[in-house]
């Protein structure tokens, strides 16, 4: 029968029909050797003296510290009958009393024990040792490649010197690799765990005695894992906000499982590294806010069940996230906002008429800033609303236009210019001035 391991315990299994049958060792009590067995019988063969008529079977056990009484088989084995004897486990001293057809016999040992002197001594064992492994118990998840400590206790009156044997089965069908044998009964031993990946692994401990009994006991259903989980952020590489959501991917391509994650922060593009917030299952997204604007290094490392770690963070690993919550600064080159677009720099006309060529300047700066992200717009008066002159244009070049020919005349006219990040962040100017649009030449009157 085999009984497999409940971890707190101990389980005995008797040695499998195909497992090789251990050879009896003696075992030594001072000066001297005795032998110890799991015979159902024992028959003694001797050679008889003459005129024997019959045999007695005399035996005495040990109790651990001292010889019981003699005592008498029941049945008296006439010549020429084999003297077996059944005898139950212990630790015996035999010894046959000859009786002649004469009737004379030798000492009898319940009158005159002082007189009897054992003939052999043997002790019977047919208990295989009880085993209980303490860990891994069933259901462990371990690391493929790693050492554990391997605990077990193992206990026998007989064990023999070198008892332990330990195995292996990735696949629990019952075929067993031999991790170590010939083990002394320290009750550990260290193990790295092969990086073969399982969950049907059976870990087997068995311990042996001096009969060559076999005891053993298993952890069922381990597991091992022996790839790290990997993360990433995959995104937004840009934010206009101070706190985002980030959208991840933890995996495991290994049977135990993710556990835990965490995101980790670099500020400084992977000299230094710093712990940030744990991520929970299900580990698809997480909340970070950032001190500051910025460049930042992200980076996620993911544990397993069975204690697999991604690598460390360290240098330029992980996804870059840039932080930027600030608009571009856009500025105009005049305080009206436009001049002649033949002039050089802010120019000082400030009245324009339907048709002219005029040009508006400005600088527009971000550090993410979006290429041809510039629009111009202008309004005739500040009820009117915004009229879209161009868009989609160079952010270091001069916007040239003509005043619209079904501009009104005015005096309040102004433009505003916007520029974006790539955040997102939009920056804008307005003209401090207006400038007025003329669209008629007036008539003079005579005074």
């Amino acid at each position: 029968m085999r009984c497999f391991l409940v971890p707190t315990l101990a389980l005995t299994a008797s040695l499998a029909a195909a497992e090789p049958a251990l050879a009896p060792e003696p075992f030594r009590d001072g000066t001297k050797d005795i032998k110890v067995m799991s015979d159902k019988d024992l028959p003694f063969a001797f050679k008889a003296p003459e005129g024997l008529a019959s045999t007695e079977l005399w035996f005495q056990g040990h109790d651990g510290a001292k010889w019981g009484a003699w005592q008498k088989h029941a049945q008296a084995f006439a010549k020429d009958t084999p003297v077996v004897w059944a005898p139950p486990e212990g630790r015996w001293q035999i010894y046959l009393r000859p009786i002649k057809t004469s009737g004379i016999a030798a000492a009898d040992p319940s009158k005159e024990p002082e007189k009897v002197k054992a003939q052999r001594e043997v002790i019977i064992d047919r208990s295989a040792p009880q085993v209980a492994v303490t860990y891994p118990g069933s259901k462990t998840k371990l690391r493929g490649g790693d050492k554990y400590t391997v605990t077990w206790t193992a206990a026998d009156p007989y064990l023999r010197n070198t008892p332990i044997s330990i195995k292996w089965s990735r696949d629990g069908s019952g075929t067993f690799e031999t991790v170590a044998s010939d083990l002394p009964n320290s009750g550990t031993f260290e193990w790295t765990v092969p990086r073969d990946m399982t969950q049907t692994g059976v870990l087997r401990i068995e311990a042996g005695d001096k009969a060559g009994n076999l005891g053993s006991a298993e952890s069922n259903g381990i597991l091992v894992d022996s790839i790290k989980p990997k993360g990433r952020v995959t995104g937004p590489t840009i934010t206009a906000k101070g706190e985002t959501a980030l959208d991840l991917d933890v995996a495991d391509t290994g049977p135990a499982g993710l556990t835990a994650a965490r995101l980790w922060i670099s500020q400084d593009d992977g000299v230094s590294w710093t712990e940030g917030p744990p991520i929970e299952a299900p580990f698809k997204s997480v909340a970070w806010k950032a001190p500051q604007d910025g460049r930042f290094r992200l980076y996620v490392i993911a544990t397993d069940g069975a204690g697999n770690v991604s690598t460390a963070a360290k240098d330029k690993v992980g996804d870059v996230l840039t932080v930027d919550t600030a608009a571009p600064t856009v500025l105009l080159a005049s305080a009206i906002g436009i001049s002649e677009s033949t002039v050089a720099g802010a120019g000082g006309r400030r009245d324009f008429k339907p048709g002219d060529r005029v040009q508006v300047v400005f600088t527009a700066k971000d550090s993410n800033l979006v290429q041809n992200s510039v629009s111009v717009l202008w309004q005739s008066d500040a009820s009117k609303p915004w009229v879209e002159l161009g868009k989609g244009l160079p952010v270091d070049q001069a916007f040239r236009f003509q005043i619209p020919t079904d501009a009104p005349d005015t005096k309040s006219a102004r433009v505003k210019v916007t520029a974006a990040d790539a955040a997102g962040n939009v920056g804008e100017v307005t003209a401090a001035e207006s400038f007025t649009i003329q669209t008629s030449a007036g008539e003079i009157i005579l005074e």
